[in-house]
């Protein structure tokens, strides 16, 4: 049969070359028994010698059986007249917009998640959709990067695009499309946001345009400062009602998989009078997930997002993010009780001190505005108010 398995590798214990392989045999070092780690597939076609060293998906061949099937394949191809030497050739060079459009669509099952890879990928890659994914080096995403800044976007939009670039680039790697993930620049400083919540009045009021049905799982949310996704993803093994306790261990990923929560530690929330009704009210039982939907399904973030944005407008409160408006609520909550900042850390599982203490300069900052300057009834400055004994 046509075409050879070879390598330009050479053996890395005598430096010799190593044999070549028309498939029936796998390429080893007859001295030092060694493997190469890179293969190429040369096939006489039409007067031509073509060199193929990926297969239709752009994956390198990193293994002698992933060369072996191809050869075949190619044979097979030959044989029934259908071998086009260009396929291999375009999909190497196109294997980044290739690769993209698999990366997207494992994210389908979130439609907000696959609108913004989309969106990445339709408006935001620019210059490297030219290139071949092997090709890419650390100079090609700085110029990248660059010319992205110049569109005029959002710093956190920047950050968010490079994230998804370097996770692309890390599955890339996973799968032997590229060998190693070239370096990239820091993501851009942020500046500080500002704590936004809701007062226990206007909790009260949001939970009162909810949906019945979905109600629990928003004063859950209110009541122990957990994530979304943590709530999401709670299921009925990890509520001990012999214990009295509940253990927070799991996330809903972006993915949609079940996970680790963000800083990998179970927290312990105790059952008061409160969470229990949650648990009570929730109207339809499921069968792994304490929280479910009215048709018996795990929630989607999507959909208690929008739910929840509603609702804000319906009772008239400028709308919050829910990851915000619930934890920061919590947060906020305990910190003007006076809770202790060890404590409120603990409580909302953080894995540094420093985020809690935003909590408390938030409040010292709202404080510090109860003691400013006041004005006379001619609107000239009296002083600053004085507290004392007169005498």
């Amino acid at each position: 049969m046509s075409g050879i398995i070879w390598t330009y590798q050479k053996c890395p214990g005598c430096g010799g070359r190593f044999p070549s392989s028309k498939g029936g045999f796998p390429i080893i070092c007859a001295a030092c028994k060694t493997q190469p780690t890179k293969f190429q597939i040369k096939i006489p076609w039409q007067k031509q010698r073509i060199t193929i060293s990926r297969d239709r998906d752009g994956r390198t061949l990193h293994d002698f059986n992933h060369a072996n099937n191809l050869l075949g394949q190619i044979r097979s191809e030959i044989q029934a007249g259908i071998f086009d030497p260009e396929i291999y050739k375009r999909q190497s060079a196109t294997a980044f917009r290739a690769f993209w459009l698999k990366f997207q669509e494992t994210y389908r099952h979130s439609p907000s998640t696959y609108a913004k890879v989309t969106a990445i990928g339709k408006h935001h890659l620019g210059s490297l959709l030219t290139y071949q994914m092997r090709d890419i080096r650390a100079y090609h995403i700085a110029d990248w990067w660059q010319e992205l800044q110049g569109k005029g976007l959002s710093a956190h939009y920047l950050n968010d695009i490079l994230q998804w670039v370097k996770r692309f680039f890390g599955e890339a790697k996973d799968l032997d499309i590229i060998e190693k993930v070239p370096r990239f620049p820091r993501a851009k400083s942020l500046p500080k946001q500002d704590i936004q919540w809701y007062t226990e009045a206007e909790q009260v009021a949001v939970l009162s345009h909810l949906p019945e049905y979905d109600q629990p799982i928003f004063d859950f949310l209110f009541l122990t400062g957990v994530r979304v996704g943590e709530a999401i993803g709670l299921q009925r093994s990890d509520v001990d009602m012999v214990r009295g306790r509940t253990v927070i261990q799991h996330t809903i990923k972006r993915d949609g998989s079940l996970g680790p929560t963000k800083n990998r530690k179970p927290r312990v929330i105790p059952h008061v009078p409160e969470i229990l009704d949650c648990y009570k009210r929730q109207a339809v039982k499921g069968l792994k997930y304490m929280f479910v939907n009215k048709w018996g399904r795990r929630y989607s973030d999507d959909y208690l997002r929008d739910t929840f944005r509603r609702a804000c407008l319906d009772a008239g409160l400028e709308p919050i993010k829910l990851k915000n408006a619930t934890r920061h609520s919590f947060g906020m909550g305990l910190i003007e009780n006076g809770e202790d900042i060890w404590t409120v850390s603990k409580a909302m599982g953080h894995s540094d001190i420093r985020m809690t203490e935003h909590y408390v300069k938030v409040l010292a900052k709202r404080t510090r505005g109860l003691y400013g300057r006041r004005k006379c009834a001619n609107g000239e400055n009296e002083g600053v108010l004085t507290i004392g004994n007169k005498g």
